[in-house]
Protein backbone atom coordinates (compact mmCIF):
# COMPACT_ATOMS: atom_id res chain seq x y z
CA UNK A 1 0.00 0.00 0.00
CA UNK A 2 1.51 3.70 -1.00
CA UNK A 3 2.02 6.09 1.68
CA UNK A 4 -0.65 8.15 0.47
CA UNK A 5 -3.17 5.33 0.56
CA UNK A 6 -2.03 4.20 3.80
CA UNK A 7 -2.99 7.82 5.00
CA UNK A 8 -5.81 8.28 3.98
CA UNK A 9 -6.98 4.62 5.45
CA UNK A 10 -5.49 5.70 8.91
CA UNK A 11 -7.30 9.43 8.53
CA UNK A 12 -10.65 7.79 7.83
CA UNK A 13 -10.49 5.64 10.48
CA UNK A 14 -9.13 8.30 12.85
CA UNK A 15 -12.08 10.36 11.74
CA UNK A 16 -14.48 7.59 11.58
CA UNK A 17 -14.03 7.01 15.18
CA UNK A 18 -14.20 10.37 16.33
CA UNK A 19 -17.29 11.11 14.58
CA UNK A 20 -18.67 8.27 16.48
CA UNK A 21 -17.49 9.58 19.63
CA UNK A 22 -19.08 12.93 18.26
CA UNK A 23 -22.81 11.35 17.75
CA UNK A 24 -22.76 9.67 21.01
CA UNK A 25 -21.82 12.93 22.74
CA UNK A 26 -24.10 14.58 20.82
CA UNK A 27 -27.36 12.25 21.79
CA UNK A 28 -25.84 11.58 25.76
CA UNK A 29 -25.17 14.98 26.72
CA UNK A 30 -28.30 16.38 27.02
CA UNK A 31 -29.36 13.30 28.77
CA UNK A 32 -26.21 13.47 31.29
CA UNK A 33 -27.19 17.00 31.59
CA UNK A 34 -30.79 16.48 32.88
CA UNK A 35 -29.87 13.56 34.68
CA UNK A 36 -27.63 14.72 36.92
CA UNK A 37 -28.86 18.64 37.46
CA UNK A 38 -26.61 21.64 36.71
CA UNK A 39 -24.88 21.09 40.21
CA UNK A 40 -23.72 18.01 39.91
CA UNK A 41 -23.32 17.95 36.07
CA UNK A 42 -20.69 21.19 37.26
CA UNK A 43 -18.96 19.14 39.64
CA UNK A 44 -18.71 16.03 37.89
CA UNK A 45 -16.91 18.47 35.33
CA UNK A 46 -14.51 19.67 38.36
CA UNK A 47 -13.39 16.06 38.68
CA UNK A 48 -12.76 15.36 35.51
CA UNK A 49 -10.50 18.65 34.98
CA UNK A 50 -8.91 17.26 38.47
CA UNK A 51 -8.07 14.46 37.31
CA UNK A 52 -6.83 15.10 34.15
CA UNK A 53 -4.42 17.47 35.46
CA UNK A 54 -2.98 14.12 37.21
CA UNK A 55 -2.54 12.70 33.83
CA UNK A 56 0.40 15.42 33.33
CA UNK A 57 2.24 13.68 35.94
CA UNK A 58 3.79 11.38 33.21
CA UNK A 59 6.51 13.70 32.84
CA UNK A 60 5.51 13.00 28.98
CA UNK A 61 6.39 9.55 29.10
CA UNK A 62 3.68 8.24 26.78
CA UNK A 63 4.25 10.41 24.32
CA UNK A 64 7.92 9.91 24.47
CA UNK A 65 7.42 5.99 24.26
CA UNK A 66 5.13 6.05 20.84
CA UNK A 67 7.80 8.23 19.24
CA UNK A 68 10.67 5.91 20.45
CA UNK A 69 8.56 2.57 20.13
CA UNK A 70 7.92 3.74 16.11
CA UNK A 71 11.70 4.99 15.94
CA UNK A 72 13.47 1.44 17.04
CA UNK A 73 10.96 -0.30 15.03
CA UNK A 74 11.74 1.79 11.82
CA UNK A 75 15.81 0.84 12.68
CA UNK A 76 15.20 -2.79 13.15
CA UNK A 77 16.03 -2.94 16.84
CA UNK A 78 13.62 -4.81 18.33
CA UNK A 79 15.40 -4.97 22.18
CA UNK A 80 15.01 -1.39 22.16
CA UNK A 81 11.55 -1.80 21.71
CA UNK A 82 10.97 -4.47 24.14
CA UNK A 83 12.86 -2.29 26.47
CA UNK A 84 11.22 0.73 26.17
CA UNK A 85 7.24 -0.79 26.18
CA UNK A 86 8.66 -2.40 29.89
CA UNK A 87 9.94 0.55 31.05
CA UNK A 88 7.38 2.39 30.49
CA UNK A 89 4.94 -0.12 32.27
CA UNK A 90 7.21 -0.10 35.24
CA UNK A 91 7.62 3.51 35.28
CA UNK A 92 3.79 3.99 34.91
CA UNK A 93 3.00 1.09 37.80
CA UNK A 94 4.99 3.00 40.51
CA UNK A 95 3.14 6.46 39.40
CA UNK A 96 -0.03 4.60 40.09
CA UNK A 97 0.96 4.86 43.72
CA UNK A 98 1.36 8.56 43.62
CA UNK A 99 -1.58 9.39 42.03
CA UNK A 100 -3.91 7.22 44.01
CA UNK A 101 -2.16 9.03 47.42
CA UNK A 102 -2.67 12.37 45.88
CA UNK A 103 -6.40 11.43 44.88
CA UNK A 104 -6.92 11.00 48.95
CA UNK A 105 -5.56 13.86 49.70
CA UNK A 106 -7.16 15.89 46.68
CA UNK A 107 -10.52 13.93 47.90
CA UNK A 108 -10.07 15.61 51.43
CA UNK A 109 -9.55 19.12 49.97
CA UNK A 110 -11.87 19.55 47.16
CA UNK A 111 -14.42 21.15 49.32
CA UNK A 112 -11.72 23.69 50.48
CA UNK A 113 -10.81 24.56 46.76
CA UNK A 114 -14.09 24.52 45.05
CA UNK A 115 -16.34 26.37 47.62
CA UNK A 116 -19.44 26.54 45.64
CA UNK A 117 -19.55 22.52 45.92
CA UNK A 118 -22.93 21.95 47.78
CA UNK A 119 -21.93 20.08 51.45
CA UNK A 120 -23.99 16.93 50.67
CA UNK A 121 -21.71 15.99 47.54
CA UNK A 122 -18.46 15.98 49.97
CA UNK A 123 -18.41 12.87 50.91
CA UNK A 124 -19.22 11.51 47.45
CA UNK A 125 -16.42 13.47 46.42
CA UNK A 126 -13.90 12.39 48.90
CA UNK A 127 -14.47 8.46 47.23
CA UNK A 128 -15.02 9.10 44.27
CA UNK A 129 -11.78 11.25 43.28
CA UNK A 130 -9.14 8.30 44.32
CA UNK A 131 -11.49 5.85 41.87
CA UNK A 132 -10.99 8.52 39.47
CA UNK A 133 -7.07 9.22 40.22
CA UNK A 134 -6.46 5.15 39.20
CA UNK A 135 -8.54 5.56 36.17
CA UNK A 136 -5.06 7.91 35.41
CA UNK A 137 -3.15 4.96 35.95
CA UNK A 138 -5.25 2.72 33.49
CA UNK A 139 -5.20 5.41 30.61
CA UNK A 140 -1.50 5.08 30.57
CA UNK A 141 -1.09 1.55 30.90
CA UNK A 142 -3.33 1.15 27.93
CA UNK A 143 -1.72 4.23 26.11
CA UNK A 144 1.66 2.20 26.09
CA UNK A 145 0.01 -1.15 24.00
CA UNK A 146 -2.21 1.12 22.22
CA UNK A 147 1.47 2.90 21.12
CA UNK A 148 2.55 -0.43 20.14
CA UNK A 149 -0.62 -0.70 17.47
CA UNK A 150 -0.46 2.89 16.08
CA UNK A 151 3.68 2.15 15.59
CA UNK A 152 2.46 -0.41 12.90
CA UNK A 153 -0.27 2.08 11.31
CA UNK A 154 -2.44 0.06 12.73
CA UNK A 155 -5.31 3.35 13.38
CA UNK A 156 -7.76 1.23 11.95
CA UNK A 157 -7.71 -1.62 14.86
CA UNK A 158 -7.10 1.20 16.99
CA UNK A 159 -9.74 3.08 16.62
CA UNK A 160 -11.75 -0.29 16.08
CA UNK A 161 -10.96 -0.32 19.93
CA UNK A 162 -12.24 2.99 20.53
CA UNK A 163 -15.49 2.37 19.12
CA UNK A 164 -16.03 -0.50 21.43
CA UNK A 165 -15.29 0.98 24.75
CA UNK A 166 -17.41 4.23 23.83
CA UNK A 167 -20.17 1.92 23.13
CA UNK A 168 -19.62 0.49 26.45
CA UNK A 169 -19.17 3.89 28.39
CA UNK A 170 -22.64 5.19 26.83
CA UNK A 171 -24.23 2.16 27.46
CA UNK A 172 -23.04 1.98 31.21
CA UNK A 173 -23.71 5.73 31.31
CA UNK A 174 -27.29 5.44 30.81
CA UNK A 175 -27.85 2.37 32.66
CA UNK A 176 -26.25 4.12 36.01
CA UNK A 177 -28.13 7.16 35.47
CA UNK A 178 -31.45 6.09 34.60
CA UNK A 179 -30.77 3.84 37.58
CA UNK A 180 -30.74 7.46 39.91
CA UNK A 181 -27.25 5.88 41.11
CA UNK A 182 -25.49 9.58 40.06
CA UNK A 183 -21.87 10.40 39.57
CA UNK A 184 -20.92 7.18 41.60
CA UNK A 185 -22.93 5.30 38.84
CA UNK A 186 -21.24 7.64 35.68
CA UNK A 187 -17.96 7.09 37.93
CA UNK A 188 -17.99 3.28 37.44
CA UNK A 189 -18.77 3.55 33.63
CA UNK A 190 -16.09 5.58 32.92
CA UNK A 191 -13.66 2.93 34.99
CA UNK A 192 -15.10 0.15 33.82
CA UNK A 193 -14.85 1.17 30.25
CA UNK A 194 -11.46 1.98 30.49
CA UNK A 195 -10.74 -1.58 31.77
CA UNK A 196 -12.36 -2.94 28.64
CA UNK A 197 -9.80 -0.61 26.74
CA UNK A 198 -6.71 -1.87 28.61
CA UNK A 199 -7.43 -5.24 27.91
CA UNK A 200 -8.68 -4.69 24.34
CA UNK A 201 -5.23 -2.62 23.48
CA UNK A 202 -2.91 -5.65 24.93
CA UNK A 203 -4.28 -8.12 22.92
CA UNK A 204 -4.54 -6.21 20.12
CA UNK A 205 -0.95 -5.20 20.34
CA UNK A 206 0.24 -9.13 20.88
CA UNK A 207 -1.69 -9.95 17.72
CA UNK A 208 0.16 -7.37 15.73
CA UNK A 209 3.46 -7.41 17.91
CA UNK A 210 4.12 -10.83 18.72
CA UNK A 211 7.24 -10.04 20.34
CA UNK A 212 5.75 -7.92 22.73
CA UNK A 213 6.72 -8.12 26.39
CA UNK A 214 4.83 -6.69 29.89
CA UNK A 215 6.47 -8.86 32.24
CA UNK A 216 8.56 -8.63 33.80
CA UNK A 217 8.35 -4.60 34.53
CA UNK A 218 11.94 -2.97 34.07
CA UNK A 219 13.19 0.55 34.66
CA UNK A 220 16.14 1.07 32.66
CA UNK A 221 18.36 3.93 33.36
CA UNK A 222 19.23 4.18 30.19
CA UNK A 223 15.56 4.18 28.64
CA UNK A 224 14.51 6.21 31.19
CA UNK A 225 16.67 9.04 30.55
CA UNK A 226 16.06 8.70 27.25
CA UNK A 227 12.11 8.76 27.76
CA UNK A 228 12.12 12.03 29.88
CA UNK A 229 14.40 13.51 27.95
CA UNK A 230 12.26 13.61 25.13
CA UNK A 231 9.33 13.59 27.33
CA UNK A 232 10.19 17.20 29.02
CA UNK A 233 8.83 19.10 26.50
CA UNK A 234 5.74 17.21 25.73
CA UNK A 235 5.34 17.39 29.87
CA UNK A 236 5.44 20.92 29.49
CA UNK A 237 3.46 21.37 26.37
CA UNK A 238 1.04 18.97 28.53
CA UNK A 239 0.54 20.98 31.54
CA UNK A 240 0.14 24.48 29.21
CA UNK A 241 -2.34 22.94 27.09
CA UNK A 242 -4.48 21.67 30.19
CA UNK A 243 -4.08 25.64 31.00
CA UNK A 244 -5.35 26.44 27.83
CA UNK A 245 -8.47 23.81 27.64
CA UNK A 246 -9.23 22.93 31.10
CA UNK A 247 -8.35 25.53 33.62
CA UNK A 248 -11.43 27.61 31.71
CA UNK A 249 -13.75 25.28 34.35
CA UNK A 250 -11.95 26.12 37.36
CA UNK A 251 -11.55 29.94 37.20
CA UNK A 252 -15.67 29.66 36.24
CA UNK A 253 -16.18 27.91 39.34
CA UNK A 254 -13.40 29.92 41.21
CA UNK A 255 -14.73 33.60 39.78
CA UNK A 256 -18.68 32.46 39.21
CA UNK A 257 -19.92 29.34 40.90
CA UNK A 258 -20.69 25.74 39.75
CA UNK A 259 -23.50 25.78 38.17
CA UNK A 260 -21.90 28.24 35.60
CA UNK A 261 -19.55 25.72 35.19
CA UNK A 262 -22.16 23.36 33.43
CA UNK A 263 -23.13 26.30 30.99
CA UNK A 264 -19.56 26.68 29.66
CA UNK A 265 -18.87 22.76 29.80
CA UNK A 266 -22.21 23.02 27.45
CA UNK A 267 -20.94 25.99 25.24
CA UNK A 268 -17.41 24.34 24.57
CA UNK A 269 -18.18 20.81 25.05
CA UNK A 270 -19.06 20.26 21.04
CA UNK A 271 -15.85 22.55 20.01
CA UNK A 272 -13.32 21.30 22.09
CA UNK A 273 -14.46 17.46 20.75
CA UNK A 274 -14.33 18.30 17.01
CA UNK A 275 -10.52 19.90 17.71
CA UNK A 276 -9.49 16.16 17.77
CA UNK A 277 -10.57 15.98 13.98
CA UNK A 278 -7.36 18.50 13.86
CA UNK A 279 -5.33 16.51 16.20
CA UNK A 280 -6.32 12.95 14.07
CA UNK A 281 -5.10 14.74 11.10
CA UNK A 282 -0.99 15.55 12.78
CA UNK A 283 -1.45 12.09 14.45
CA UNK A 284 -2.01 10.27 11.60
CA UNK A 285 0.34 11.67 9.01
CA UNK A 286 3.48 11.83 12.04
CA UNK A 287 4.81 8.05 11.35
CA UNK A 288 5.52 9.42 7.66
CA UNK A 289 6.28 12.98 8.61
CA UNK A 290 9.19 11.29 10.97
CA UNK A 291 10.50 9.27 8.85
CA UNK A 292 10.89 11.63 5.78
CA UNK A 293 12.55 14.33 8.38
CA UNK A 294 14.64 12.04 9.58
CA UNK A 295 15.55 10.78 6.03
CA UNK A 296 16.50 14.11 4.98
CA UNK A 297 13.63 14.10 2.56
CA UNK A 298 13.00 17.74 2.30
CA UNK A 299 10.02 17.35 -0.50
CA UNK A 300 8.45 14.88 1.42
CA UNK A 301 8.74 16.83 4.16
CA UNK A 302 7.26 19.96 2.61
CA UNK A 303 4.56 17.95 0.71
CA UNK A 304 3.38 16.09 4.24
CA UNK A 305 3.06 19.46 6.21
CA UNK A 306 1.17 21.41 3.32
CA UNK A 307 -1.09 18.71 2.96
CA UNK A 308 -1.91 18.29 7.09
CA UNK A 309 -2.68 22.00 6.75
CA UNK A 310 -5.16 22.01 3.70
CA UNK A 311 -7.13 19.19 5.41
CA UNK A 312 -6.97 21.34 8.29
CA UNK A 313 -8.57 24.41 6.45
CA UNK A 314 -11.01 22.27 4.50
CA UNK A 315 -12.75 21.16 7.20
CA UNK A 316 -12.04 23.30 9.85
CA UNK A 317 -13.84 26.26 8.33
CA UNK A 318 -17.06 24.21 7.80
CA UNK A 319 -17.18 23.38 11.11
CA UNK A 320 -16.03 26.37 12.76
CA UNK A 321 -17.98 28.87 10.56
CA UNK A 322 -20.87 26.88 11.40
CA UNK A 323 -20.49 26.87 15.13
CA UNK A 324 -19.84 30.59 15.14
CA UNK A 325 -22.98 31.64 13.31
CA UNK A 326 -25.25 28.22 14.09
CA UNK A 327 -24.05 28.69 17.84
CA UNK A 328 -28.08 29.91 19.27
CA UNK A 329 -30.21 28.12 17.61
CA UNK A 330 -27.94 24.98 18.01
CA UNK A 331 -27.46 24.86 22.00
CA UNK A 332 -31.26 25.69 22.25
CA UNK A 333 -32.21 22.95 20.38
CA UNK A 334 -29.56 20.93 21.79
CA UNK A 335 -30.09 21.30 25.63
CA UNK A 336 -33.67 23.69 26.48
CA UNK A 337 -36.33 21.28 27.30
CA UNK A 338 -39.71 23.30 27.53
CA UNK A 339 -41.11 20.83 29.92
CA UNK A 340 -38.20 21.06 32.09
CA UNK A 341 -36.76 24.74 31.74
CA UNK A 342 -34.94 25.00 34.91
CA UNK A 343 -32.31 22.01 34.19
CA UNK A 344 -31.09 24.57 31.39
CA UNK A 345 -33.09 28.05 31.00
CA UNK A 346 -33.50 29.82 27.90
CA UNK A 347 -30.55 32.76 29.69
CA UNK A 348 -28.39 29.83 29.92
CA UNK A 349 -28.38 28.42 26.49
CA UNK A 350 -27.94 32.65 25.50
CA UNK A 351 -24.69 32.39 27.76
CA UNK A 352 -23.36 28.69 26.17
CA UNK A 353 -24.04 29.79 22.43
CA UNK A 354 -21.70 32.87 23.48
CA UNK A 355 -18.92 30.75 24.96
CA UNK A 356 -18.98 28.13 21.87
CA UNK A 357 -18.99 31.58 19.23
CA UNK A 358 -15.85 33.01 21.21
CA UNK A 359 -14.43 29.22 21.14
CA UNK A 360 -15.12 28.73 17.70
CA UNK A 361 -13.31 31.77 16.33
CA UNK A 362 -10.83 30.80 18.29
CA UNK A 363 -10.25 27.36 16.91
CA UNK A 364 -10.44 29.31 13.27
CA UNK A 365 -7.50 31.22 14.36
CA UNK A 366 -5.44 27.98 15.01
CA UNK A 367 -6.43 26.81 11.42
CA UNK A 368 -2.82 27.83 9.66
CA UNK A 369 -0.95 26.11 12.28
CA UNK A 370 -2.50 22.77 12.05
CA UNK A 371 0.35 20.11 11.58
CA UNK A 372 3.18 22.68 13.25
CA UNK A 373 3.96 21.02 16.03
CA UNK A 374 4.24 17.87 14.89
CA UNK A 375 6.96 19.02 12.23
CA UNK A 376 8.93 20.61 14.06
CA UNK A 377 8.90 17.68 16.71
CA UNK A 378 9.87 15.49 13.71
CA UNK A 379 12.60 17.92 12.96
CA UNK A 380 13.71 18.07 16.53
CA UNK A 381 12.55 20.96 17.42
CA UNK A 382 10.02 19.95 20.41
CA UNK A 383 11.18 22.36 22.78
CA UNK A 384 10.65 24.72 20.63
CA UNK A 385 6.20 24.17 20.51
CA UNK A 386 6.91 23.56 24.86
CA UNK A 387 7.91 27.11 24.63
CA UNK A 388 5.21 28.61 22.50
CA UNK A 389 2.71 26.84 24.38
CA UNK A 390 3.87 27.60 27.97
CA UNK A 391 3.52 31.50 26.67
CA UNK A 392 0.52 30.99 25.52
CA UNK A 393 -0.99 29.30 28.55
CA UNK A 394 0.50 32.14 30.51
CA UNK A 395 -1.32 34.94 28.22
CA UNK A 396 -4.60 32.72 28.25
CA UNK A 397 -4.64 32.98 32.09
CA UNK A 398 -3.95 36.51 32.07
CA UNK A 399 -6.24 37.73 29.71
CA UNK A 400 -9.21 35.34 30.99
CA UNK A 401 -8.55 36.62 34.30
CA UNK A 402 -8.41 40.36 33.00
CA UNK A 403 -11.82 39.74 30.93
CA UNK A 404 -13.87 37.88 33.69
CA UNK A 405 -12.96 40.15 36.65
CA UNK A 406 -11.18 43.23 35.58
CA UNK A 407 -13.78 43.37 32.65
CA UNK A 408 -16.51 41.40 34.12
CA UNK A 409 -17.26 39.89 31.14
CA UNK A 410 -18.35 36.75 33.41
CA UNK A 411 -18.10 33.53 30.83
CA UNK A 412 -17.54 35.37 27.82
CA UNK A 413 -14.25 36.71 28.96
CA UNK A 414 -12.85 33.30 30.42
CA UNK A 415 -13.60 32.39 26.77
CA UNK A 416 -12.28 35.68 25.02
CA UNK A 417 -9.53 34.66 26.71
CA UNK A 418 -8.32 31.47 24.83
CA UNK A 419 -9.22 33.90 21.40
CA UNK A 420 -6.94 36.63 22.72
CA UNK A 421 -3.96 34.02 23.52
CA UNK A 422 -4.29 32.34 20.61
CA UNK A 423 -4.16 35.25 18.04
CA UNK A 424 -1.18 36.98 19.55
CA UNK A 425 0.94 33.64 20.00
CA UNK A 426 0.10 30.64 17.69
CA UNK A 427 -1.45 32.11 14.73
CA UNK A 428 0.97 33.65 13.24
CA UNK A 429 4.26 32.35 14.66
CA UNK A 430 3.90 28.30 14.34
CA UNK A 431 3.29 28.46 10.82
CA UNK A 432 6.26 30.76 9.87
CA UNK A 433 8.57 28.25 12.04
CA UNK A 434 6.71 25.34 10.52
CA UNK A 435 7.94 26.59 7.23
CA UNK A 436 11.44 27.46 7.88
CA UNK A 437 11.75 24.01 9.51
CA UNK A 438 9.92 22.56 5.86
CA UNK A 439 12.38 24.60 3.85
CA UNK A 440 9.63 27.11 2.55
CA UNK A 441 9.00 30.24 2.18
CA UNK A 442 6.31 32.00 4.30
CA UNK A 443 5.27 33.93 1.36
CA UNK A 444 4.47 30.48 -0.47
CA UNK A 445 2.63 29.23 1.99
CA UNK A 446 0.25 32.40 2.51
CA UNK A 447 -0.23 32.14 -1.35
CA UNK A 448 -0.74 28.40 -1.20
CA UNK A 449 -3.13 28.12 1.84
CA UNK A 450 -3.70 31.50 3.78
CA UNK A 451 -5.07 33.91 0.81
CA UNK A 452 -7.19 30.97 -0.36
CA UNK A 453 -9.19 29.71 2.99
CA UNK A 454 -9.52 33.67 3.84
CA UNK A 455 -11.33 33.74 0.22
CA UNK A 456 -13.10 30.09 1.77
CA UNK A 457 -14.19 31.14 4.70
CA UNK A 458 -15.53 34.51 3.84
CA UNK A 459 -17.70 33.51 0.94
CA UNK A 460 -18.61 30.01 3.46
CA UNK A 461 -19.55 32.88 6.74
CA UNK A 462 -22.20 35.27 4.15
CA UNK A 463 -23.73 31.59 3.10
CA UNK A 464 -24.38 31.07 6.79
CA UNK A 465 -25.40 34.31 7.76
CA UNK A 466 -27.88 34.69 4.82
CA UNK A 467 -29.34 31.50 5.71
CA UNK A 468 -29.29 32.27 9.57
CA UNK A 469 -31.60 35.32 8.63
CA UNK A 470 -33.68 33.12 6.06
CA UNK A 471 -34.62 30.65 8.11
CA UNK A 472 -36.37 30.20 11.50
CA UNK A 473 -34.43 27.11 13.15
CA UNK A 474 -37.71 26.08 15.54
CA UNK A 475 -36.81 22.83 15.08
CA UNK A 476 -33.83 19.88 14.21
CA UNK A 477 -35.88 19.67 11.11
CA UNK A 478 -35.07 23.34 9.29
CA UNK A 479 -31.67 23.13 11.65
CA UNK A 480 -30.44 20.25 9.94
CA UNK A 481 -31.77 22.14 6.20
CA UNK A 482 -29.93 24.90 6.58
CA UNK A 483 -26.83 23.57 7.65
CA UNK A 484 -27.09 20.97 4.72
CA UNK A 485 -27.72 23.61 2.82
CA UNK A 486 -24.65 25.58 3.84
CA UNK A 487 -22.29 22.65 3.13
CA UNK A 488 -24.48 22.23 0.07
CA UNK A 489 -22.84 25.68 -0.85
CA UNK A 490 -19.21 25.24 0.74
CA UNK A 491 -18.53 21.99 -1.17
CA UNK A 492 -17.49 23.83 -4.44
CA UNK A 493 -16.35 26.62 -2.70
CA UNK A 494 -13.78 24.08 -1.31
CA UNK A 495 -13.45 22.29 -4.18
CA UNK A 496 -12.09 25.28 -5.90
CA UNK A 497 -10.55 27.78 -3.58
CA UNK A 498 -8.96 24.99 -0.96
CA UNK A 499 -8.24 22.24 -3.16
CA UNK A 500 -4.75 22.49 -5.41
CA UNK A 501 -5.75 21.61 -9.31
CA UNK A 502 -3.51 18.39 -9.57
CA UNK A 503 -5.89 16.88 -6.47
CA UNK A 504 -9.16 18.26 -7.55
CA UNK A 505 -8.13 16.53 -11.19
CA UNK A 506 -7.31 13.36 -9.87
CA UNK A 507 -10.55 13.59 -7.73
CA UNK A 508 -12.98 14.19 -10.90
CA UNK A 509 -10.93 11.55 -12.59
CA UNK A 510 -12.07 8.84 -9.91
CA UNK A 511 -15.37 10.70 -9.55
CA UNK A 512 -16.22 10.07 -13.42
CA UNK A 513 -14.75 6.19 -13.46
CA UNK A 514 -17.14 5.49 -10.86
CA UNK A 515 -19.92 7.24 -12.51
CA UNK A 516 -18.89 5.41 -15.48
CA UNK A 517 -18.55 2.03 -14.27
CA UNK A 518 -22.19 2.31 -12.71
CA UNK A 519 -23.54 3.30 -16.12
CA UNK A 520 -22.10 0.66 -17.50
CA UNK A 521 -23.42 -1.94 -15.26
CA UNK A 522 -25.70 -4.50 -17.29
CA UNK A 523 -29.33 -3.97 -16.48
CA UNK A 524 -28.49 0.17 -16.52
CA UNK A 525 -30.61 1.54 -19.01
Amino acid sequence: MSSAAKNARNLVANWSAHLANLVIMFFLSPFVVHQLGPVAYGTWSLLTVVTGYMGIMDLGIRASTGRHVILYLGKNEPEKVDHTIRTSLGFFTLLGGIILVIGLGLGQLFPMIFSSVPPESHGLVALLLPVLAMNVWLTAIGTVFSSVVIAHERFDIGRGIDVLVLAVRAGGTIIALSGGHGLAGLTVAVVGANLVSLVLNYAAARRIYPALKAWPLMLSPQRVRELIGYGTAAFVSAISAKIIGQTDLLLVEWTIDVKHVTIYSVGAMIVYYSGAFLAHISATFFPSLQRAAARGETGAVKWNYLRQVRLGMLFGIAVYVGFLVFSEPFIRLWMYRPSDPDKFPLWAVGQAATVMMILAGAKLLVLPAVGANGLLAAVGRVKTTAVITVIEAITNLAFSLGFALGLGWGLAGVAAGTLFARLLVRTFTLPALACQAAGMRSTTFTLRVGSPSLIAGGLFAGVCYGLRWLVPMTSWAAFAGAVGAALAAYAPVALFVLVPAEDRRRLLRKVSSWAGREGSRPGQP
